[in-house]
């Protein structure tokens, strides 16, 4: 009996209003996004539907396959050379203009914060710049686009480097060593305002004074003030908030996808599930130095989100786990089988209950979340799968994939941030919403018997072809299970 891999059905009939969404907000944080250019092809199959909330979405097959070009002509024209600068940007930049050393090491915080550092040390802001996956697509990234993305992607990815005009060069030859440690404790805690979130924003002011959610504590090194901005979830904002710089296409939503959703009117914020030592809002007691006051909860800086497989392969064994119990939080699958006289439609749900933005969020044009589905008859032959790897550790192309494309100036789909003029697909689910997709199983015999059911939601942070593309020795990506369900149809 041959496996049937056909059937993938629409489920809007049952849900009745369909629309096209061609979502606007997006841009480029983390710059480990360029990897998407040679990502796998991708399949979105055709009539899939995603039901969020309530609202439904129908999408058309597409081949989501990886494009050679470079900026189009939109894109690539720079703002002062089209006479369009933005003022702002253009004032924040001389606002933001510092001597080399303005920033302090965070080696020198290390003296009082020791549990503090060893938490952001292993975190994936501390990796921002030397990633060994963000360095060499960041250089083919500014080779191919003639330095456009220098500093665009390095104010996120080496703050104190653009800051203190060490960067350009993207090769990083002019950095001192503070500029390598990425986002550090010194370029967030001297953060002064954040003119708006979005595209790092923010006015900084380094020297003696430290801004953080407190004010009522004392230190010997260094002065201490209260920011209501770092209690607010608009400081994350201004790096997970990206907009295109001349197109508009939104790049990274994260921040509007929670500001818009259900968990900023219930006022919990970024900080609440990412500064604390679980998956949720948990609290933390302790002090933050020796010195320091006991608290009912201080923030870790473990900055934990679905890095899975970045921390493994770091040897950050505490990180991956954490890391894990993030993406198992996230989201839940739920099934039901539906007979007909062919054999049987299999309805799955996806619901996100755990995250306050969209999922798959951030660079969702490189990671990856798709559904995989198997069906076993009782003599425990496979009739029936969906989303499997295959031998070379490729994702299935015909599964159901939930991410973000962009369309380039041409009106093709693509998956280059810097070539986004507007989204072309986008299938993911907002916070407290879920996503329905209706598989139609024909057994090539009568149904008779039983068949056993299992669904999976699995996540990978970026595809294997654009591991293999970067010449890093054995980068096996890992698939990671977010949730699953089984059942038996009799």
């Amino acid at each position: 009996m041959e496996r049937n891999k056909q059937g993938i059905l629409s489920a809007s009939k049952k849900h009745g209003f369909v629309k096209i969404l061609f979502a606007l907000p997006a841009l480029t944080l983390i710059l480990i996004f360029f990897l998407v250019s040679c990502d796998s092809v991708d399949t979105a199959v055709d009539s899939q539907v995603s039901t969020s909330a309530g609202e439904n979405s129908t999408w058309k097959e597409e081949v989501l396959a990886g494009s050679t070009t470079i900026l189009s002509d939109g894109n690539k024209q720079k703002a002062d050379q089209d006479g369009k600068a933005d003022n702002l940007s253009t004032d924040l930049a001389e606002i933001n203009r510092f001597e080399a050393g303005a920033f302090e090491d965070p080696g020198i915080c290390r003296g009082c914060h020791q549990d503090i550092y060893d938490q952001w040390s292993k975190s994936k802001h501390s990796y921002a710049w030397i990633d060994e996956f963000y360095q060499p697509d960041y250089l083919r990234a500014s080779k191919e686009t003639e330095g456009f993305t220098d500093i665009f992607c390095g104010e996120c990815h080496a703050p104190a480097a653009v800051r203190t005009r060490q960067l350009p060069p993207p090769d990083g030859s002019l950095f001192d060593e503070t500029s390598k440690r990425g986002v550090f404790c010194d370029y967030c805690h001297t953060v002064k305002e954040v003119v708006e979130p979005v595209n790092v924003k923010t006015i900084s002011d380094p020297g003696d004074l430290k801004r953080g959610p407190r004010g009522d504590g004392e230190a010997s090194y260094h002065e201490v003030e209260y920011s209501e901005i770092h209690t607010d979830s608009a400081f994350c904002g201004a790096c997970h908030n990206v907009v295109h710089p001349t197109s508009g296409a939104v790049v990274i939503d994260t921040y509007d996808d929670w500001k818009e959703g259900p968990y900023a009117r219930e006022g919990i914020r970024c900080q609440d599930c990412h500064m604390t030592p679980g998956a949720g809002v948990e609290k933390n007691p302790g002090s933050s130095s020796p010195m320091g006051e006991e608290r009912d909860h201080v923030a870790t800086h473990f900055f934990q989100g679905g890095s899975v497989f970045f921390q493994e392969r770091a040897g950050n064994e505490r990180e991956m786990e954490l890391a894990g119990k993030m993406l198992e939080a996230a989201a839940e699958v739920e099934a039901e089988a539906i007979m007909t006289d062919k054999g049987f439609e299999l309805l799955t749900t996806v619901k996100n209950v755990g995250a306050g933005h969209k999922i798959p969020t951030g660079v969702t044009y490189i990671r990856k979340m798709w559904l995989e589905v198997t069906v076993v008859d009782d003599s425990g032959e496979t009739i029936f799968e969906s989303g499997h790897i295959t031998e070379d550790n490729q994702i299935d192309p015909d599964t159901v994939f939930y991410r973000k494309v962009f369309l380039d100036g041409q009106g093709n789909l693509t998956p280059k941030s810097w070539l986004a003029e507007e989204i072309g697909y986008d299938r993911r689910i907002p916070a407290k919403g879920y996503d329905e997709q209706v598989f139609k199983i024909l057994p090539d015999s009568a149904v008779n018997g039983e068949y056993h059911v299992t669904v999976r939601l699995m996540y990978r942070s970026m595809s294997q072809d654009a591991a293999n593309a970067l010449g890093i020795d054995d980068p096996e990506v890992r698939s990671f299970e977010m949730a699953r369900t089984e059942l038996t149809i009799n």
